[in-house]
């Protein structure tokens, strides 16, 4: 995003990560935020924020793990910021999925189409919900120089939640990597919801 917080920018008049918070809020038993600059502003919402814990921006998984370390819940569910239509429903599905296949890592996917081709499920490796037992696992895997979610996440037996029943809305995983997506996000979102 040119080089501007992304968390910070706004989503129907909320910075994307706020929105992001209060959206998962009534899923999750608490919620805290990981976030490695402007630290005072993300606080002032009043929510733990938790900045990776070796300084060296090493991604998702440098987040995931500083909120496992701080997680008082036996799981913890994790959302990205820039992806602020994902499903009311996210961690119920996630957690039934984990269940059912007795896995300590679940994670969503979503129909997208192919070039040319059929819709794939996609899988939306952030949006997981990862058993506190794994976060000296993690920690392991980060200092063996490990940074890809879906290459720590396969040695566990992940679970998929498919988010492609009727119903589900085909927009709920759009994410916002430039302004110029998030503009179209916000466009999208003005168009769905008039009425």
């Amino acid at each position: 995003m040119g080089g501007v917080d992304k968390g910070l920018q706004l989503f129907r008049g909320v910075p994307l990560a706020l929105h992001a918070a209060r959206r998962v809020r009534p899923q999750v038993a608490s919620v805290m935020l990981s976030a490695n600059r402007h630290l005072p502003e993300y606080a002032a919402w009043g929510m733990p924020v938790w900045p990776d814990t070796d300084g060296s921006f090493a991604g998702p998984l440098a987040g995931i793990a500083a909120g496992l370390a701080h997680c008082s819940t036996p799981w913890m569910l994790t959302v990205p910021c820039d992806t602020p239509l994902f499903p009311q429903d996210l961690a119920a599905r996630l957690a039934q999925a984990a269940q059912q296949a007795r896995a300590p890592v679940a994670m969503a996917a979503a129909p997208q189409p192919e070039r040319d081709g059929p819709l794939r499920l996609r899988t939306h490796a952030v949006f997981c919900l990862v058993s506190v037992a794994l976060h000296e696992d993690l920690e392991v895997f980060l200092r063996a120089g490990g940074r890809r979610v879906q290459q720590w996440s396969g040695q566990h037996g992940c679970a998929i939640a498919a988010f492609d029943r009727p119903g589900d809305d085909p927009q709920a995983f759009a994410n916002a990597n430039t302004l110029e997506q998030l503009q179209e996000l916000h466009r999208q979102d003005g168009a769905a919801r008039a009425p």
